[in-house]
């Protein structure tokens, strides 16, 4: 049987700097998971946001009407390596500059580079904050392994690309994006972590990410991270 989860969150924001927000953000959503065959697992989350929120871009607050989803499927070969094969899309709304409302979704207390590192860095540029992922619909594919018992290695590829081709929060005289592409580049992805002891692992983690159209110098970017961590 699926597991079906829904929830209501409240979030209020005081503006503390000259990049802070004033917001009453409501966010109304649900999930739902589950396994229909032996090897198949599925889930998909959607929510809708509303309220009302004043930024640094615009000089009065405006009614929020914001969307959010995402959607994966997960095959499971069930063999000795443990290999598994994902797909994956996601669609996080946008802002309509002469829409009249604000229809950038807010990813409320999940600001993490859960989808990537440096890419992380790069949307920061539109909102002032790093990891506030939104104007983006992204689809991709995944496949993981485990080629000892203390070793997993996964391999990712997203292609992501803007609902917007005019950035969320950007200002019109900022001149790293070219307003008329919608393809924000691909995202290619390599973790490896290691368990050595009981209280000692390692991750390597490498990505590559050329740029596409939607920014007017189409770069490659790259990021690599080696690290140990201790547990006591």
């Amino acid at each position: 049987q699926p597991t079906c989860d829904g929830y209501l969150m409240y979030k209020g924001d005081d503006q503390a700097t000259a990049k802070g927000d004033n917001a009453e953000i409501y966010t109304l959503g649900g999930r739902i998971a589950g396994t229909p065959a032996e090897r198949w697992q599925y889930s998909a989350e959607a929510a809708y946001q509303w309220g009302r929120r004043n930024d640094a871009t615009f000089t009065t607050s405006r009614d929020i009407a914001a969307y959010g989803a995402n959607a994966k499927l997960t095959y499971l070969f069930k063999d000795a390596r443990n290999n598994q094969l994902s797909l994956v899309g996601e669609y996080l709304s946008g802002d309509k500059r002469s829409s009249g409302k604000d229809e950038m979704f807010d990813v409320l207390w999940g600001r993490t580079p859960r989808i990537s590192e440096v890419w992380a860095v790069a949307l920061g540029q539109e909102t002032g904050r790093n990891a506030q992922y939104n104007n983006l619909f992204r689809l991709g594919a995944s496949w993981s392994m485990a080629p000892t018992k203390s070793t997993t290695v996964s391999a990712t590829y997203n292609a992501l690309f803007a609902l917007e081709e005019n950035p969320t929060r950007a200002a019109a005289t900022n001149k790293l994006f070219s307003r008329d592409s919608s393809f924000r580049g691909h995202l290619l992805q390599l973790v490896v972590k290691h368990k050595f002891t009981k209280q000692l692992s390692g991750l390597l983690l490498a990505e590559y990410c050329p740029m596409g159209g939607y920014y007017t110098h189409t770069d490659d970017m790259t990021f690599l991270r080696a690290e140990l961590t201790t547990t006591f």
